[in-house]
Parts: C-alpha cells; structure tokens; sequence
C-alpha cells in the first residue's frame, strides 16, 4: 500500500510541474509571438532584402549577394560617402546626449526626491508629462520657441538686453535645438526609473553612514551609484539605442540642415529606401547601424560589469 501511495503521489508531482511548465509557457506565448511577429521577422526580412539590388519601382529584385554590403565600405561611393558622414553626425549626437540625459535625469530624480513629500506627485507628472506628447507635437512648439523672428526664446533673450541668436542658421544652433528638444521630451522617463530605483535603496545603509560620519557626496558615492547601477545602465544602453535612432527631432526642426550638418543616419536610410528606391542599399545600412549599436551597447555593458566586479 505504501509503495503504491508513493507511486501515485510521484504521478501527480510530475503531472503537476507539467501543467506549471506548460501554464508559464502560455503566459510567455503572446510576449514570444510578438517578438518574433515584430522583431525577429522584420529582422531576417530586412537582412534578406540587403542581398537584392530591390528598387521600389521594379517588380523583379536581383539577387546581387554581399554587393551591397561591398559597396558600403567602398570609398568614394555613394552609399559609403552617405552612410559615414551621417553616422559621423549621429555619434557626435550620441556622445553629447547619452552623458547628458543620464546625468540631466538622475540629478532630476534625485531633486524630486528631496521635495516635501505631497509634492512629489506633483513634480513627477509635470516632468514625465511631455513623455506622453507625440514627437510631432513636440517638434512644432520646440520650432516655434526656437524661431528666429518671433520665437520665444529670442524674446527672452531680447528682454535681458542680448541679440537674438539664429538658431538653426549653425551647426552649433541647430545641434542646441535639437538636444535641448530631445532633453525636454525624453528626461521624463529616465527621472521615473531613477526614482524607483532610489526608493529602493535601504534606508539602513544611510543611516550606518551619518553615523560613521560619512559625507553627502560619499554616501552617493558608496551608497546610492552602486545600488542604482543596473538602472543606470538600462538608462545607458535606451539612450544609446534612442540616440543612434534620432530621427524625428533633425527632420521637424532642421530638416537636416544647415546644409547637412544635422542629417543623422536615419535620414540617410530612409532617403536611400523611399526618395532614391533602394530598398537594398537601405537595408544593408540599417543592417551596419544596428551592429554597430549593438557593438556599443556591448561595451557599455562590459564597462559596467567591470566597474561592478
């Protein structure tokens, strides 16, 4: 009798694991038939069409191989001389924009932190407000502000007895425009996950400190930087990506210019696909560009897996 309890309760046990196995998997189902419906897919049909000289126009792609890829890293062609003068604006872009924003929206999060605590609310969702504003609405109230002849901002500047600034008449101007919009619309966000993140921290551990005499500055340093860092470096590597993907920000307010000192990859890519018809070339480019971010995302990475060792 007691063999076959033992048997029987052997049965439902794995019956049991079956059922959570199969029941975890179908909770996973809808997140996994949408990552590969709208990632995956997408992914291997770009890397397919690079291998075809594929005009938009022509109904019969020809299959051409790694042409297109050669092409790109062939100096003096089109696609190379296009792909690595824009790259070259938008890792400028990146390297500017990722410091700043993490800094910008951890300094945020903690000044948030640190007011009463009835206006915290406050000041979160006057701060993530202009997250939920689409990019286009944005981009409209950024150029009016920034309009040399009757923006805002040059109103201001007048006010206080400056000369009013032609914006978008530099690189240096236009770039101004184009970080400060994108600083405005995005640190949001990023001031949310630093303030979870802090609220995180154990309380413990500060108090252990100003009993030890520990300095503001140090229990930063010691406390609240390393019990942060996995956020900080999901915040890295999203604006890493965002960054590498800046698009709508140089089209809405420079349209790339002056001249095209503002034109970011993106642009690039999409005027190879739908202004020149080459879903070929435009493919192998964006197939280059996302290697390329995921080169940096790896090193950012590393960099901060050291730093935790």
């Amino acid at each position: 009798m007691e063999t076959t309890l033992t048997m029987k309760k052997h049965k439902l046990k794995s019956k049991r694991k079956v059922v959570d196995r199969w029941g975890s998997f179908l909770f996973v189902l809808p997140f996994l038939l949408a990552f590969t419906a709208f990632l995956l897919i997408p992914i291997g049909y770009g890397i397919y069409i690079s291998l075809f000289q594929w005009n938009l126009l022509d109904e019969n792609p020809v299959f051409v191989g790694l042409k297109n890829y050669l092409q790109l890293f062939t100096k003096g062609s089109y696609t190379y001389e296009v792909f690595f003068s824009t790259l070259g604006h938008t890792m400028l872009y990146a390297v500017i924009a990722v410091p700043l924003f993490t800094i910008t929206s951890l300094g945020l999060a903690i000044l948030v932190n640190a007011v009463i605590p009835k206006l915290t609310g406050l000041f979160r969702t006057i701060f993530f407000f202009p997250y939920v504003l689409s990019l286009s609405v944005i981009g409209a109230a950024w150029a009016l502000i920034f309009n040399p002849g009757a923006g805002l901002l040059n109103a201001l500047l007048a006010a206080i007895g400056l000369n009013p600034v032609a914006w978008n008449a530099t690189p240096g101007g236009a770039w101004t425009m184009i970080i400060v919009t994108s600083l405005w619309w995005g640190i949001g966000f990023n001031m949310l996950l630093f303030i979870n993140a802090l609220n995180n921290i154990s309380s413990e551990l500060f108090e252990a400190a100003e009993i030890d005499g520990a300095s503001t500055w140090k229990k930063f340093r010691h406390i609240t930087l390393p019990s942060i860092q996995p956020i900080m470096l999901y915040v890295v590597i999203t604006s890493t990506i965002g960054a590498f993907n800046l698009y709508g920000q140089p089209l809405l307010l420079t349209a790339g210019g002056p001249g095209t000192s503002t034109k970011v990859t993106m642009m690039s890519i999409l005027d190879e696909a739908f202004i020149r018809h080459q879903l070929g070339s435009a493919s192998a480019m964006a197939v280059v560009l996302g290697l390329i971010i995921g080169c940096f995302i790896l090193v950012q990475f590393m960099i901060s897996r050291r730093k935790g060792h």
